[in-house]
């Protein structure tokens, strides 16, 4: 039996030490996973705690045999994505990431960044059908509402609309097939607030 199968039949019967043994294993690999789509250490050790205060609450389901640090991180990716959508609709939040990310940009390396996170999106928007392609371009670019877009391509709002949502779907799973760093956080932040202009 593997010292961690010990440790984790321990955290099942409620053994703090077990569990804090467990929180400081993972937590220096965890928290370098969450920065690579969050980067805002803050928001990161938020996700963390959450995720390990969740261990505790279902510790007693934890199956022992079965892989634990594929389960921490599935619930970790979860939260993390959960964290990114509520961005979205948090202005607050939206407002705390942007100031970070502009903190950040002061020096060489997150100027780097942006350029990585620019070359990225050309080749996630290179990537959509010609007509999404377009509208993404129309919004984005040259910051046209639903509207005007919908006006001068002869199509309804709502299509429009789709068009955006399935656009930015898209381009959000390349980000994060092919993105670094906080690269993810800049495309969400980028796109959000171009969003909310749009609508």
């Amino acid at each position: 039996m593997s010292n961690e199968n010990v440790l984790l039949r321990k955290l099942q019967q409620g053994d703090t030490g077990a569990f804090i043994t467990l929180y400081n294993q993972y937590h220096p690999s965890l928290y370098k996973y969450v920065l690579h789509f969050v980067n805002i250490p803050d928001l990161a050790e938020d996700i963390l705690q959450e995720v390990f205060v969740k261990i505790w609450e279902i510790r007693e389901r934890i199956n022992p045999e079965l892989s634990f640090s594929g389960y921490l991180y599935r619930i970790t990716r979860n939260l993390v994505f959960k964290l990114l959508k509520k961005i979205v609709a948090d202005e607050n939040l939206r407002t705390q990431a942007m100031r970070e990310l502009h903190r950040q940009t002061e020096d060489a390396d997150s100027r780097l960044q942006w350029k990585q996170y620019e070359s990225l999106l050309r080749e996630a928007v290179a990537q959509l059908p010609p007509q999404r392609q377009r509208i993404f371009r129309l919004c984005r670019e040259e910051s046209k509402s639903y509207e005007e877009v919908a006006m001068e391509l002869g199509i309804s709002r709502n299509t429009v609309k789709e068009h955006m949502v399935l656009a930015m779907k898209s381009i959000r799973f390349f980000f994060y097939n092919h993105a670094d760093g906080g690269l993810t956080l800049l495309l969400f932040s980028a796109l959000v607030l171009g969003s909310s202009n749009s609508r």
